[in-house]
């Protein structure tokens, strides 16, 4: 019991004193979609007053108070979401969102400052690490991508199946869990600050799907780093359950499942005291239980 005792101890600490800016997120996000927007642009303020924000959420902030009419706040948003490392400037420049920014006399002037926005930014992060580790995340990534079409052409229970998900998927996560261990072991745990936000996720990508040793090993020094800000809470929780389902506990936010034989689905792992599953959830910047398993998929059986 000592992995959920000291899971549960870690949990009361943050809970207390770090959650409020992803629960802020989580509700600035949801009356967005409501297309409350202005109450969400206040959301937004709140949260940022707490954490320095990350490249995403300031995109998003963006997106909320152009909707909203607060044209200056969201020029400034973009310029933090560029100066933090949002890279799709293709898409910032279609995004329907920002249509009522191109009305603006300031739309010019900001577009010209783009350049330097990502040349500031870029000067500030190990350039080397952080291609070195994208790379790994390409490696990673891309075959997990191609197992929905394995699964689609050959079936689950197929020897096509069976081979690609147990032995190429695994001998190609050792190859890059290797490299991955040893960047750790020389560098520790890298933040966004230093090598930007894709290559910090996948960091916690591979080791997500490492071996529980090696997950508990690596699992306080991901902790450090959520509370440090250089790392998303929620990647604290998807590790945290997954070491809890692999040691037959019951988890603590719901993000795990096991694909089960007989339903064809993948059920949601126990969950611990579930019915506060989703305020568990929301401080750690996770939408509601409900929607998670409709988008994925999932069968949740509460108990």
């Amino acid at each position: 019991m000592r992995v959920l005792f000291l899971i549960l101890i870690f949990f009361s600490s943050f809970n207390l004193c770090s959650q409020t800016y992803d629960a802020y997120v989580i509700d600035a996000t949801a009356l967005y979609q409501a297309k409350a927007y202005k109450e969400s642009a206040i959301l937004w303020d709140k949260a940022f007053q707490i954490h320095p924000g990350f490249a995403s959420d300031y995109y998003n902030a963006a997106c909320t108070v152009a909707l909203a009419g607060y044209t200056q706040t969201a020029f400034d948003y973009l310029e933090q979401a560029i100066s933090h490392g949002w890279e799709d400037i293709d898409w910032l420049q279609q995004d329907p969102d920002l249509a009522g920014l191109k009305e603006s006399e300031n739309w010019s002037a900001f577009k010209d400052t783009i350049p330097a926005l990502k040349t500031d930014y870029l000067s500030s992060l190990n350039l080397e690490l952080k291609n070195q580790i994208e790379d790994l995340r390409m490696q990673d990534q891309t075959i997990r991508l191609l197992l929905p079409d394995v699964e689609t052409r050959f079936g689950r229970e197929s020897k096509a199946y069976n081979w690609f998900r147990n032995e190429l998927m695994p001998r190609n996560d050792s190859i890059v869990l290797d490299q991955v261990i040893t960047l750790i072991e020389e560098k520790g745990w890298l933040g966004i600050q230093e090598v930007g936000e894709l290559a910090n996720q996948t960091l916690w990508l591979v080791i997500q799907h490492a071996p529980l040793e090696i997950q508990k090993k690596y699992l306080p020094l991901l902790e450090a780093s959520v509370m440090e800000g250089e790392s998303k809470t929620r990647y604290l929780a998807f590790l945290q359950d997954r070491i809890l389902m692999r040691e037959d506990q019951k988890q603590i936010y719901g993000t795990q499942s096991l694909w089960d034989t007989t339903k064809k689905q993948n059920v949601i792992w126990p969950i611990l005291n579930p019915e506060n599953v989703n305020q568990r959830r929301k401080a750690v910047g996770l939408e509601p239980i409900e929607a998670y398993v409709e988008s994925n998929g999932f069968l949740y059986i509460q108990e």
